[in-house]
């Protein structure tokens, strides 16, 4: 019997890169590769390899490619709205492929969705991942991209994105990065890990992304979400949902489909550490 063929993991993702791409041109929806094997050389350089694809899809279209994926045998592992205190991405798993976040916003950049993909796709370059021509951000998003995931990071990848995207690159490069953030919303990340958090100050999720880039504790992070929000209404709303289980969190952490008595246990449990605080 033939041993099976051991493809190195970086060819791996390209090609996953390349199958997800065809995938969204046969049902005619818009993606952009982030991050990994689709950035820019001199990002990538000396930055330690991904083990996961990610591409953000045009909003009006997340539904269909998501359907689209499950259709073609990936299994969805977490939900939009409990994939992270962001719920910007639902992560899905192939036994071939391997994992991808599919991502229908990008956290930090606050303002429209919509708008903010029709920017970045307008000014989409091409790179070649599996032998198709994928589109991918230009430079000094992905500049931006990298540095306002670099400040709620937790892979230790930080330090290198914003060596490459920020201390190394000259002062017309930097006014581009931050023309585009205000553009976009990315205001408070971009300060925070710049060291520049002068200019966070009074903005919108200030105390969120302070905690995110602090690594602070769920709890925390909860506390500071709270003060951020305007209003009675969305306070009730972000106590409602701290207090919430994450089933698909407790299923990854448990390997399984929790039970009810299991859910119940978390929910105790969570809300006895938030009045503890």
């Amino acid at each position: 019997m033939n041993a099976p063929v051991q493809v190195p993991a970086q060819t791996r993702l390209r090609l996953a890169h390349g199958c997800l791409d065809h995938l969204a041109r046969e049902a005619g929806v818009r993606i952009l590769h982030l991050k990994g094997v689709s950035l820019h050389p001199s990002l990538a350089e000396g930055r330690s390899p991904s083990t996961d694809c990610d591409v953000l899809v045009e909003p009006a279209q997340v539904g269909l490619y998501c359907q689209v994926l499950a259709a073609h045998d990936w299994q969805q592992i977490t939900t939009f709205e409990h994939g992270s205190v962001f719920t910007h991405a639902a992560t899905f798993h192939h036994q071939v492929w391997g994992t991808v976040d599919v991502h229908r916003t990008f956290p930090g950049l606050e303002h429209d969705p919509a708008v903010t993909f029709e920017r970045l796709w307008d000014a989409h370059e091409q790179v070649d991942l599996g032998g198709i021509a994928c589109a991918a951000p230009d430079l000094t998003a992905q500049r931006l991209l990298l540095l306002v995931h670099a400040a709620r990071d937790a892979m230790g990848r930080a330090r290198h994105d914003v060596r490459v995207s920020w201390t190394e690159v000259d002062a017309d490069g930097r006014a581009r990065i931050d023309a585009l953030a205000m553009e976009l919303g990315a205001v408070v990340p971009l300060a925070l890990v710049t060291d520049r958090p002068e200019l966070a100050v009074g903005q919108p999720d200030e105390h969120l992304w302070r905690a995110v880039h602090r690594r602070a504790n769920p709890t925390e992070v909860w506390m500071a979400r709270l003060r951020d929000a305007r209003g009675p209404r969305r306070r009730a709303r972000i106590l409602v949902e701290a207090v919430r289980v994450n089933r698909d969190h407790l299923g990854l952490r448990l390997g399984r489909v929790p039970t009810r008595q299991e859910v119940r246990r978390e929910w105790w449990a969570r809300w006895g550490r938030f009045v503890r605080r």
